[in-house]
């Protein structure tokens, strides 16, 4: 075998009972591994030559999006690792040393079966995965030798590591160094139109780009600002105009866009970005937005030519540095204003305050809207926040399909009432009687085998036969369970709530497939949806009363319990979930009952209640648009 990608045999060396790998190709391409997984599919079969009782090898490292174990590469490939192994893995990188685990007695004593010995891979500190082997020793001895040649042996992927965040601090560095360049090469300029052509012109001839061009948004627009080796140009060029397009494109979907479309999990939209490139027979368009304040100020568009795409690192870097240089630009931008424009924003924020001269009868009106006011202010009325209320069961119980089969009987079905342990549906378990039948006959023969071996004293063959009739027994276990498990039970005296499988008799379940819900007879809890205006104002331990739809005469009272904090949308309103208690007189509530709950909040002037919806809006529109508290 001269590479990794042959065959995942290993043949037996004429004294040690296998043949050594050809170390020279494993560690050329353990030396040339230009990531960690290539290396790991390197060092597995080079660790496997070095073990002489090994059985598998293989390298664990933590997930860096989930953050969980996982077998990064084996040998040999056919043998997926064993529980035991992983979960050697996962004590030794737990523990921060080396673990042994099966095939070792309360003793110290081997007992004759796989040991599954792993050590953790420590870099700077930081267990970043483990290393493992299944392997067969004969003695103590054996043992040890094995664990201390994977120990020297994980030295060779704690260098693959240490390489590895070594490059990717040297990236992260590179990427600050050029962020800062670019900020102070801004930073000088006076105005914001010598920095942007000057930031234009430098990151253009940094990054090798026929042309960079920046533009920031304005009225809902982006518009051009500075071009790359340009003094001036005519803001209703079709090339201004393509700019601005596809700035725009990336500014809506927040993200970086790259023309040529890449492989990515997050594809964007780039059609305008090809109707750039193709009016302008540009390669390679690359365009970044700028974000500053809470919100996309602008963009960067960078143009290669055809032979010269952008980069993975590259990407990063221009990104780093857009990011950097978007708040200088802003603050530029903002402070570069004409004084009009800062006047204007100013005084805006008093422009409702204003009031001119008026007529007689707007005198007569403003009196009458002051005598009205002064009559709501003095009136107090008791504030409450309506709400679109479900009711609902306390604790819901999905009966599911325990494994995948076909109805039997059914013994119950939407509104009926059953009691604790009462059998609600039956499904078909002939399958699971025939293979239970199958396996006993399995098992007499396998005993049989058994007696016959141990009669003839032939140990391999006994503990073959042995294994093989634990394996049957433990099969019979297991049909017993599912058959036991055929039989689908409530978990207690409830209601049901949803489900008819009457009319479903034979027809096929898969496993886990939700076939009833039941919910307890006696506890009953409220949802409200209220509106995302008033969440701000409910409160845990707050009273209402609760009126459902089939029972308009009779209210509920009710107290809050728990204010969930994710807003749902529906209905073209946000809301959040509030759960409620029923306090008393619920016995005709049943689950499912719609209607209208009202919470309790406190007593307040009918003035403020009354306008609290318009007050509410004016604060919102004056905030989102006259930037005022």
């Amino acid at each position: 075998m001269n590479d990794i990608g042959g065959s995942d045999t290993i043949k037996p060396a004429a004294e040690a009972g296998r043949v050594t790998l050809p170390e020279q190709g494993l560690w050329k391409n353990l030396g040339q591994a230009d990531g960690l997984e290539s290396a790991a599919q390197a060092w597995t079969p080079l660790m496997f030559g070095q073990l002489d009782c090994a059985e598998a090898v293989c390298v664990f490292l933590v997930d860096p999006e989930g953050g969980r174990l996982r077998a990064t590469s084996h040998w040999p490939r056919t043998r997926m690792p064993a529980g035991a192994l992983i979960g050697a893995a996962e004590a030794a990188m737990e523990n921060n040393r080396g673990v042994v685990r099966g095939g070792v007695g309360d003793g110290g004593q081997l007992t004759g079966g796989l040991v599954s010995v792993a050590t953790p891979l420590v870099v700077d500190g930081i267990v970043l995965g483990a290393v493992g082997a299944e392997i067969l020793p004969q003695d103590q001895t054996d043992l040890r030798v094995e664990m201390r040649r994977l120990q020297w042996g994980a030295a060779w992927m704690r260098d693959v590591l240490r390489r590895d965040a070594s490059m990717a601090d040297k990236r992260r560095y590179s990427n600050a160094i050029e962020a800062l360049n670019s900020v102070v090469n801004v930073a000088e300029q006076k105005d914001i139109a010598t920095a942007t052509r000057s930031a234009t012109t430098a990151l253009a001839t940094r990054f090798d780009c026929d042309r960079v061009t920046i533009g920031f948004q304005r009225f809902f627009r982006t518009r051009v600002s500075a071009i790359s080796h340009s003094a001036q140009f005519n803001k209703q060029m079709n090339l201004v105009r393509l700019l601005g397009a596809a700035m725009d494109e990336a500014i809506d979907q927040r993200g970086v866009v790259i023309w040529p479309e890449t492989q990515s999990d997050d594809p964007r939209a780039t059609h305008r970005h090809q109707k750039l490139a193709q009016a302008q027979a540009v390669g390679h368009i690359m365009t970044t937005p700028l974000y500053s304040r809470g919100h996309f100020i602008g963009a960067v568009t960078f143009e290669r030519p055809t032979d010269q795409p952008f980069s993975q690192d590259e990407i990063e870097i221009l990104e780093a540095v857009s990011t950097v240089l978007a708040p200088v630009l802003d603050e530029k931008r903002r402070n570069d204003r004409w004084l009009l424009s800062k006047l204007g924003e100013s005084l805006g924020g008093h422009f409702i305050r204003l009031a001119g001269p008026g007529y007689l009868g707007r005198k007569a009106l403003l009196v009458c809207v002051a005598a009205l006011t002064a009559f709501f202010w003095f009136t107090m009325g008791e504030d409450r926040i309506a709400a679109d209320a479900v009711v609902e069961g306390a604790v819901q119980r999905t009966i599911a399909a325990s494994a995948d089969g076909f109805i039997a009987e059914s013994f119950a079905r939407a509104g009926d009432v059953v009691s604790k342990d009462a059998v609600l549906v039956r499904l078909d378990d002939r399958e699971l009687t025939l293979e239970r039948l199958r396996l006993l006959t399995e098992l007499q023969r396998g005993q049989i085998e058994y007696d016959r071996a141990l009669a003839a004293r032939d140990r391999a063959e006994t503990q073959v036969r042995r294994s093989q009739i634990d394996q049957i027994e433990a099969q019979i276990n297991l049909i017993d369970k599912q058959i036991e498990r055929t039989e689908l039970v409530s978990p207690y005296e409830g209601i049901i709530t949803s489900g008819d499988l009457s009319q479903s008799i034979g027809a096929a379940v898969a496993r886990g497939e939700a076939l009833l819900t039941v919910t307890p007879i006696d506890a009953y809890r409220v949802t409200l949806r209220v509106d995302e205006r008033r969440i701000a104002d409910v409160v845990e331990g707050q009273t209402g009363t609760l009126v459902v739809t089939s029972l308009p005469d009779t209210s509920f009272p009710f107290a809050v319990r728990k204010i969930t904090p994710v807003a749902e949308y529906a209905d073209g309103a946000t809301s959040f979930r509030v759960e409620a208690e029923l306090t008393d007189g619920f016995d005709n509530i049943l689950p499912g009952m719609e209607g209208v709950g009202k919470i309790d909040v406190t007593e307040a002037r009918l003035i403020a209640i009354w306008t609290r919806p318009m007050v509410d809006w004016m604060r919102l529109w004056a905030w989102r648009w006259l930037s005022l508290d």
